[in-house]
């Protein structure tokens, strides 16, 4: 990433800016003094731009002066008048400081070769601009001095400035950021050698004595600028501007004949034209080899994440067969990489399980989803079913249509087989409970014996017959139980309260149960206590099933806490009976405050014309089947506001399969919602006056020919050009241009009603639909529009800048309603009105 480097040594620097200076100049003045030299090639200025524009500006002054102290010796050197030699410094410090402080500011230098557009800016801040400022002030000295006119002394100025800039300016800057080292440790090092041959020797070659010499100048520059870096190309573009400008500045190209003044004024702008498009090409060469080497990072990443994964994961052609799976998915399904990529999808689903899933990837297909997640079993290597969670996404080109499925497989088989184990544990309780294992016990309270019955002995693991008592049951008591259940025992044979206890016992084989015992007392006629008859059951794997069952609850209570969308549940009323987290950030409602509510009353969802539409979960209720939140449905909070929601509600059933409420899923979709609202705006407008663009304004005209045939009505087609708006582009920049251009559009669209449609076609060319306007009106507005742009003034960078504009009009009526043919008209009468003297409209009569 190219950046600005940090300032160096100051000295070093410093003696670099004063002795490359010297030399460069000399060089230039000595050969402007030679016998035939046409004009001075001056390189100078670019070499100081390049050791100036990143330093900081602390250092810019003592720089300046040493270049220019050389800029001053070297004029000295050939001709010892000072006022002279000292007339040159003022045009050359404007340039080189106006040079250095668009590069500066405006950051081109950075990325002058990431894309031709990069590059262009970076020639035109440091190479168009700079020099055409110089060359007026220079220019105006020597005519002061009576050394030259005005227009011959500009004219040489600027050539010789842009070659010496265009020359040398990428070069240098390039090596400021990166250094020689990086230069010589290009990986094409021997073709960069080959060029720099071809270039040294074909130069010359081509001027000397080639027909048509620049066409071989250019191209082994455009060869390079293919084949090697931007670095590589700049440095051959800096090799032949020094051999062909020596050749011409000398006098030696044959140029075609014409007036010597002309000759000499234009000698240069060849060998500028032909340099100037090798380098741009590198910049575009550039740019995509970038571009190239991020999608090749960005596929080793995904190719990488994917291979290490901790889950099984596989690219899947439409034909469902396997293009590349991961190490996971192999360890999984037993098969090696090469043996899965044989097989199918197909291949390895159980087949009770393969329609459901085909089914799916019918509707992710149809665009009914963009994707799907389903638990399935697989089958193994070995035959054995695997149970596995898949997820499955679907990837499409620019135009939408299908690549291929991008699938995640979770083996989740441990699961599933504790899932079914508790299941299953599940019916053996419930076998238990139908058998009745339940003890009856009998407690004599005079003579303090305890009477069993078989199912007792059978809880606490004693031999049938024995003789009990109150004592022989307590040893069987847990220690931690012992002394609650003993109080609340005793508490129950004084009567006051029922039995009803959970305790522990200590079996005679030494197992441990817990015991459910209820109880009650039996007295005599005068309410005398007489015994106590109970009865004890085994509810140890209830309570083991109780505690797995409040563990999956709190799961499952945390699962919904942090899942990331809203959950709500009702009972068979649409009554709420339970809200997530989520759901209460969605509703504004707390759960405790919504429980009992009616789904309406706590969720307030409307459609995109704000009515309310049917809450999901009434249907769901109604039809006994899942339903959806239907179109494009927003919530309405209670705090105001709304947010845009998807919504999906299930049944929830009993395991007998009756209905006993409704459970309904939120999404928040509002980023997703705006976002695609944004992407429909962008585009059908212009990006930079928001008004309709060219194929948003199309399909307008389309309509409104349409309209017109239905309705036997007149609409009328204006076509808009601005004048003179390149001049503004070429004299105060894109930027300038771009301000004016949203200017000028906000001025139309003030000017236009309602209904009419105003719209950029690109560049300076706007349109407007007049629907149901009558001619002379849409004359009269066109003649406004024209008025009002031709007064508007933009101020820029103390320019006061004016753009006129031309008009064509042409009739939409039931004879004449064909798009196409429309535009040609209004074009044409366009066109007409910019020949009749610009700053006017034109009708075409159809």
């Amino acid at each position: 990433m190219p950046r600005i480097r940090e300032p160096g040594t100051f000295l070093p620097t410093l003696l670099l800016m004063f002795f490359g200076y010297l030399l460069l100049a000399l060089g230039a003045v000595w050969l402007s003094r030679q016998p035939g030299s046409i004009a001075t090639l001056w390189y100078a200025n670019a070499l100081t731009v390049a050791l100036l524009w990143d330093q900081p500006l602390r250092r810019w002054t003592p720089l300046l002066v040493a270049a220019m102290l050389a800029d001053l010796l070297a004029n000295l050197a050939f001709d010892g008048n000072l006022v002279l030699a000292a007339g040159f410094i003022p045009p050359n410090l404007l340039e080189i400081i106006l040079a250095a402080s668009l590069l500066r500011v405006s950051g081109a230098a950075l990325r002058m070769n990431e894309s031709p557009g990069a590059f262009l800016q970076f020639i035109v801040f440091g190479a168009l601009l700079p020099p055409l400022a110089g060359a007026c002030l220079g220019a105006s000295i020597l005519a002061w001095q009576g050394l030259d006119s005005f227009e011959r002394g500009w004219m040489y100025w600027v050539e010789g400035a842009m070659l010496g800039a265009v020359s040398v300016l990428p070069l240098a800057v390039w090596l400021r950021q990166h250094g020689w080292w990086e230069l010589f440790g290009e990986r094409r090092r021997r073709e960069l050698l080959l060029y720099v041959g071809l270039v040294l020797l074909g130069t010359p070659i081509s001027l000397l004595w080639l027909p048509f010499p620049f066409v071989y100048v250019s191209l082994p520059l455009m060869i390079a600028a293919v084949r090697l870096s931007f670095a590589g190309t700049a440095l051959l573009v800096a090799l032949a501007s020094l051999s062909g400008g020596l050749i011409i500045a000398l006098g030696h190209l044959d140029s075609p004949p014409m007036d010597k003044g002309w000759r000499e004024l234009l000698v240069y702008l060849p060998l500028l034209l032909s340099l100037l498009p090798a380098l741009q090409l590198a910049s575009a060469v550039e740019q995509l080899r970038k571009r190239r080497h991020e999608l090749v990072a960005s596929e080793t990443r995904f190719r990488d994440a994917m291979d290490h994964s901790a889950i099984g994961m596989a690219l899947v052609g439409l034909d469902g067969r396997l293009q590349r799976v991961n190490h996971a998915l192999c360890d999984m399904l037993g098969y090696s990489e090469d043996e899965l990529i044989t097989l199918s999808f197909q291949d390895l689903t159980h087949p009770d399980d393969l329609a459901g899933d085909l089914e799916l990837v019918r509707e992710i297909l149809a665009g009914r989803r963009h994707s799907y997640r389903l638990e399935k079993r697989y089958l193994h290597r070995s035959g054995r079913e695997i149970w596995g969670l898949l997820a499955v996404s679907l990837v499409r080109d620019h135009d939408g249509e299908p690549l291929y499925f991008i699938s995640q497989v979770e083996d989740i088989d441990r699961r599933k087989r504790a899932e079914e184990r508790e299941a299953e544990l599940a019916q053996r309780y419930s076998v238990a409970t139908e058998a009745s294992g339940v003890g009856v016990w009998e407690w004599d309270l005079a003579s303090d014996r305890l009477l069993w019955d078989e199912g007792m002995y059978r809880l606490y693991g004693r031999s049938a017959g024995d003789e009990l008592s109150y004592a022989d049951w307590r040893t069987h008591l847990h220690p931690d139980d012992a002394a609650r259940a003993e109080r609340e025992v005793l508490a129950a044979r004084e009567g006051s309260q029922h039995l009803d206890i959970e305790f522990r016992i200590l079996r005679a084989d030494g197992g441990q149960r817990v015991l459910k015992g209820h109880a009650r007392l039996v007295c005599d006629g005068d309410g005398r206590p007489l015994r106590m008859v109970g009865t004890n059951w085994d509810v140890s794997e209830l309570r083991q099933l109780a505690e797995r069952l409040r563990d999956e609850r709190e799961r499952l209570q945390v699962t919904l806490d942090a899942i990331g969308d809203g959950v709500i549940t009702t009972d068979l009323e649409g009554r709420v009976s339970f809200l997530n987290p989520v759901a209460e950030r969605l509703s504004g409602w707390r759960s405790d405050e919504a429980q009992g509510l009616p789904i309406e009353q706590v969720l307030l969802l409307e459609g995109e014309d704000g009515r309310l539409v049917t809450n999901p979960v009434r249907d769901c209720l109604e039809q006994g089947s899942a339903a959806s939140l239907q179109g494009l449905a927003s919530l309405r909070h209670p705090a105001g506001g709304t947010i845009a929601l998807r919504g999906q509600a299930a049944p929830m059933r009993c395991g007998e399969g009756a209905l006993l409420g409704c459970v309904l899923v939120l999404t928040d979709v509002s980023e997703a919602r705006a976002m695609q609202k944004h992407l429909r705006y962008a585009a059908t407008h212009d990006a930079l006056t928001g008004l309709l663009n060219r194929w948003a304004f199309e399909d307008a005209l389309v309509e409104s020919c349409r309209e017109v045939l239905q309705n036997d009505s007149h609409s009328v087609l204006c076509f808009i050009d601005l004048d003179r708006f390149k001049q503004v582009n070429d004299s105060a920049g894109h930027a300038a241009g771009d301000e004016l251009l949203r200017q000028l559009g906000r001025l139309m669209q003030a000017q236009v009603r309602s209904g009419d449609q105003l719209a950029r076609l690109g560049g300076d060319e706007f349109a407007l639909i007049l629907r149901s306007c009558p001619l002379p009106r849409a004359e009269q507005l066109a003649a406004r529009l024209i008025e009002q742009i031709q007064g508007l003034a933009l101020t820029w960078e103390g320019q006061e800048l004016r753009v006129g504009a031309s008009a064509g009009l042409t009739c939409i009526h039931s004879g004449n309603a064909q798009p196409a043919e429309l535009l040609k008209q209004a074009d044409t009468a366009c066109y007409r009105a910019k020949h009749a003297g610009r700053g006017q409209f034109a009708v075409e009569h159809r």
